[in-house]
């Protein structure tokens, strides 16, 4: 019975971490990631998961940070506001020092709520709502904010398209969508151009009922903010309403559109901002680009490469940092200027990053870059 008692006693030392310290002789730093992993977000979940195990991978081939591995601990926030603080608890518990996380406003800002509570140092993929980080010093963002999107997007309409009116297409279901939309009204109207009119709707409007009252009397442009699926259905009902002669035009939510086409020239006048273009010729988004599709079989769009981002930049901190003390830790990205692949990251007083911002349109059924604005 004592070597029973013995047995069992040692086979509880090998295989239960909480029990050992081979995890910390190891020597991991394990960093939290959530990501609405199935569901209607799951296509831009899966996009920013192999972005970042991309770079996780490159990192510790590279020696990892401070000589020890990156361990990406990666759970599913399902794109539910409550869920995510269940799940960010859990990650907290798992020993996080820092989370990634996650791909929606909405939920990221419920994230950030929670995290705020502990100081936890937290960064955003692609949560563009200014509401995210405001106020909240422990919380980042690799993307661009909606104000200043929707501010490019206005004046392209205006400087490059030479548009004179516009009609606004607002989901009014959406507070970030609906904040996107007042900023391009603002700057477009301040600047010369005319709102024909400013149309609501929800959802599951397929969008023909409101194109049909434009059809003779068509704008020079439509802006709608939206996700890319809706973006989709918005598209090729403009098409199919006759406006080709009008540009669409939306924002870094619609990466991911082409997916969901049913008519692939109906893109042609479709044109969206965005932090990330996989054309770029700049050396090291092409070095980026070819790793992800020898990785993935697939071309990376913006969640791809702001993930990655996100993983090099809290690598980076933890160096400057030279440890994981998360006081120390939200002071070294505060002070972070990297060149990333999505351009030379600075945050400014609101956590907010300087990166560039592309205007991609699909031509010939591929997405590329049309315009590149950088900062």
């Amino acid at each position: 019975m004592k070597r029973i008692f013995y047995l069992f006693i040692i086979v509880l030392i090998i295989f239960l971490p909480g029990c050992s310290p081979a995890k910390e002789e190891q020597g991991y730093i394990v960093i939290g990631v959530l990501l609405p992993l199935t569901g209607t977000d799951s296509d831009e979940g899966m996009r920013a998961l192999n972005g970042l195990q991309l770079a996780k991978q490159e990192i510790n081939e590279n020696g990892g940070v401070l000589g020890k591995k990156l361990d990406i601990i990666v759970l599913n926030d399902k794109g539910d506001e409550e869920y995510v603080v269940e799940q960010y608890n859990k990650l907290v518990k798992l020993g996080a020092v820092a989370i990634i996380g996650s791909s929606y406003s909405g939920v990221t800002l419920a994230l950030a709520k929670e995290a705020e509570k502990d100081g936890i140092p937290v960064i955003s993929p692609t949560a563009s709502n200014p509401d995210v980080t405001i106020g909240r010093d422990n919380v980042f963002r690799a993307i661009f904010i909606d104000d200043y999107q929707a501010e490019v997007m206005a004046r392209f309409a205006l400087d490059s398209l030479n548009a004179k009116t516009a009609l606004i297409l607002i989901n009014d279901t959406n507070e970030s969508f609906k904040q996107n939309a007042n900023v391009f009204i603002k700057i477009f109207s301040e600047n010369g151009g005319i709102i024909k009119a400013v149309e609501s709707y929800s959802v599951s409007n397929r969008f023909s009922g409101i194109l049909a009252k434009y059809t003779y009397d068509k704008p020079d442009v439509i802006f709608c903010p939206e996700d890319y699926m809706p973006a989709a259905r918005l598209v090729n009902s403009a098409y199919e309403a006759g406006l080709d002669g009008t540009y669409i035009l939306g924002t870094d939510a619609w990466d991911g559109i082409l997916t969901y086409m049913t008519n692939p020239e109906a893109m042609k006048n479709g044109l969206y901002s965005a932090p990330f273009s996989f054309d770029d010729q700049d050396e090291e988004v092409v070095i980026f680009v070819k790793k992800y599709f020898n990785a993935f079989s697939q071309m990376p769009l913006s969640g791809s490469a702001t993930a990655y981002t996100c993983v090099y930049i809290l690598a980076e901190a933890i160096k400057t940092a030279n440890g994981t003390n998360k006081e120390e830790l939200v002071s070294a990205i505060k002070a972070s200027k990297l060149d990333t692949i999505t351009g030379h990251i600075k945050f400014d007083a609101n956590n907010n990053p300087q990166t560039n911002v592309y205007i991609i349109q699909i031509k010939d059924g591929v997405y590329s870059t049309y315009l590149k604005k950088r900062l």
